[in-house]
């Protein structure tokens, strides 16, 4: 979770976040990468609620590396008590076999100098990079500026960033099909009726400014449970259709699994 998501104390997780960890477990799995990956660094690792996730499934020796600017300096408040796992408000020394950078560059002005700098700077010989992204910047909304995210990407738009920053794009794909259709009919109702400028205004009974997106989540156990389970479903979809050559079914976000590009003979 994005630390301008969180709200207080999360009791209870999202199911799209839940489903979301859980798909790129299994990613990391089936592209082989996750016994064979010595080091992690989880760039813009938020909560670090996904990093505690891959953390369990990791072998012991590991390194795992969360890097987040707007980390304190000793560390988030939520990772009081985690072991094996590093925070850095800076981009940690030494290189990495894997970066993640998951809902990360859609908040980077100039998205490629930032891909560029942490492969230059982070990636081990050898290493790969997964990055995941918002999709299609027709749907970019008042959801997207309260996140504060500057664009959002098509397939083909991304794949460009990755190559221009020195990667070549192995594996990728599309996530949460269908929720595409539901955020689709909500961008084009916000569109026909804008928000009131003061209706995103609310401040919390602490005074504090409100939770945005997956922070905010309230739902009971019943419906995270259900919502998860459909979610679920989505997302074995996604990685069942996980292609290295065709182009990915749409969803409400996309990804790409990649390597340094190495350059060719002369």
């Amino acid at each position: 979770m994005d630390l301008i998501e969180r709200s207080g104390g999360v009791t209870r997780r999202h199911p799209w976040e839940i489903a979301r960890a859980t798909f790129f477990l299994r990613l990391v799995e089936r592209l082989g990468t996750l016994a064979t990956t010595d080091s992690w660094l989880d760039v813009g690792a938020g909560d670090a609620w996904f990093a505690q996730q891959l953390r369990a499934v990791l072998p012991p020796a590991a390194r795992l590396a969360c890097w987040d600017v707007h980390y304190p300096a000793d560390g988030p408040e939520v990772a009081t008590g985690t072991t094996g796992i590093e925070f850095s408000a800076q981009r940690p020394g030494g290189v990495f076999g894997g970066v993640l950078m998951l809902d990360v560059i859609e908040h980077v002005e100039d998205d490629t100098a930032f891909v560029r700098e942490v492969v230059d700077g982070s990636l081990a010989p050898g290493g790969w990079v997964l990055v995941s992204v918002p999709a299609y910047q027709g749907l970019f909304s008042e959801h997207d500026r309260a996140l504060k995210h500057f664009r959002r990407y098509s397939p083909d738009a991304i794949r460009t960033v990755l190559e221009s920053a020195g990667l070549a794009v192995q594996a990728r794909g599309g996530l949460f099909h269908g929720l595409l259709p539901a955020r689709a009919a909500q961008v084009l109702r916000e569109r026909l009726r804008p928000p009131h400028p003061t209706s995103t205004g609310r401040v919390s009974p602490d005074g504090r400014e409100p939770s945005t997106g997956i922070g905010d989540w309230r739902g009971g156990p019943r419906l995270t449970t259900a919502l998860t389970a459909v979610l679920g479903a989505d997302t074995r979809v996604s990685l069942a259709l996980a292609t290295r050559r065709l182009a990915p079914l749409p969803g409400l976000s996309t990804w790409a699994f990649c390597r340094r590009r190495e350059p060719g003979p002369r």
